[in-house]
């Protein structure tokens, strides 16, 4: 059983499907920029990294006879944006079990994503689930992000609690498992997000659950 004292989590993936949503608001970017749609997969297979990383990435796919230039990447990231505040949550709904645990869950929780901020907290306050959360982090409120472990030691440190090990990490990518390993914090990757169980077995997190109700039963009631 798991009986960790305080809980971190991804968002995209992990608590919130927001799979459509982004890709959608990918896509309306490329139109709006005179580029050619992407397929929902190939859009969801680089997320996890942050919008930046993302729209690059689509970018090279989409296009990979142009340079892509970080004012290009820049511009269709600002396009994605202002599309995605709009489009927010058009069909983004939580996966099935997290809010029930949400509300009934005592241990301070934070998330820790590597969507910008401002999503993070539009997404959660649109849901009604920012106030279960004593803070909601993006890629761009600190000076570093996942993978890198230190993130997580911040989230450690502001949960209030002193030893990593005190702590459980979910997420639905592998940036998640590395950055919660090298802080010392408890890994629980799901495979029910946006990478494959393969590629998240790769990073051998402590816990690997198909579902949330099945970290819901693992965990022992605060």
């Amino acid at each position: 059983m798991l009986n960790p004292r305080g809980i971190l989590f991804d968002l995209d993936g992990t608590l919130v499907d927001t799979s459509r949503d982004i890709t959608s608001n990918i896509n309306r970017a490329f139109k709006a920029m005179g580029y050619p749609q992407l397929s929902h997969e190939t859009i969801l297979s680089h997320v996890g990294y942050g919008a930046h990383y993302l729209v690059q990435k689509c970018l090279q796919i989409n296009s990979p006879e142009i340079k892509v230039d970080d004012k290009l990447v820049t511009q269709i990231w600002e396009k994605f944006r202002e599309f995605y505040r709009v489009h927010i949550i058009d069909e983004a709904q939580p996966y099935p079990g997290v809010v029930d645990f949400l509300r009934n869950e005592k241990r301070p929780m934070g998330v820790i994503s590597n969507k910008p901020e401002e999503m993070v907290k539009a997404v959660l306050r649109e849901l009604h689930l920012d106030q279960h959360f004593k803070f909601c982090w993006g890629r761009d409120t600190l000076p570093v992000s996942k993978p890198d472990p230190e993130v997580i030691r911040y989230g450690i440190h502001e949960l209030g609690i002193d030893l990593p090990a005190d702590v459980c990490m979910l997420g639905d990518n592998p940036v998640d498992t590395i950055a919660a390993k090298g802080a010392g914090a408890i890994s629980i990757a799901l495979s029910y997000g946006f990478s494959s169980v393969e590629m998240l077995e790769k990073e051998q997190p402590d816990f690997l659950f198909h579902n949330f109700e099945e970290f819901v039963r693992t965990i022992q009631s605060s």
